[in-house]
């Protein structure tokens, strides 16, 4: 069993790089994609073993962040002022430094510059009433009259009836 991620790989592909077999052939026994097996073994045939070595798919760089001297500012500005994302974007209007509101917030949040709010929670105790078994049971009886073959009809639900078998001497003999 393959102990890490370029074992796996190279279990894969060795056998198609030497000839043994096609890789038409290893994609049925594979439980990997077709398109997995033939990034591999390009990847082999390219940079070796090495190649198979999983690569970050994470950005390496973000051009859209905003300046590192734009975030010092805000963190200043909050400190000294007190005041909220709009206000701020104002003063770095007046600046000169052009910036969205929402992403003064989100650098006042990420930089925990913000306020906590809290709502008062009620604080009720609610006493539990004393139950006796059986108290809030409710029962609803329908009385059915006359008999279906012997048996009297009783509902059990509103669309079930249950059949009990009616006493001897209640019922009416033919005539």
């Amino acid at each position: 069993m393959a102990k890490t991620i370029r074992e796996e790989r190279l279990r894969w592909i060795m056998p198609i790089e030497q000839g043994n077999i096609r890789l038409a052939d290893a994609i049925k026994m594979c439980p990997h994609s077709k398109r997995s097996l033939e990034r591999w073994l390009a990847a082999y045939r390219k940079s070796g073993a090495s190649g198979l070595e999983p690569k970050s798919t994470a950005p390496k760089s973000n051009p859209n962040e905003t300046p590192i001297r734009v975030k010092e500012r805000i963190k200043e500005i909050r400190e000294k002022e007190k005041e909220c994302a709009l206000k701020i974007k104002w003063d770095l209007e007046d600046e000169g430094i052009m910036i969205h509101e929402r992403t003064v917030g989100k650098i006042l949040k990420q930089e925990n510059l913000v306020r906590k709010y809290r709502t008062a929670r009620l604080k009720c105790k609610y006493i539990k009433a004393e139950r006796q078994p059986g108290e809030l049971v409710e029962i609803d009886v329908k009385y059915v009259p006359g008999t279906i073959r012997r048996q009297k009809a009783l509902p059990i639900h509103r669309h079930r009836l249950c059949f009990q078998m009616a006493p001897p001497g209640r019922l009416r003999r033919p005539v």
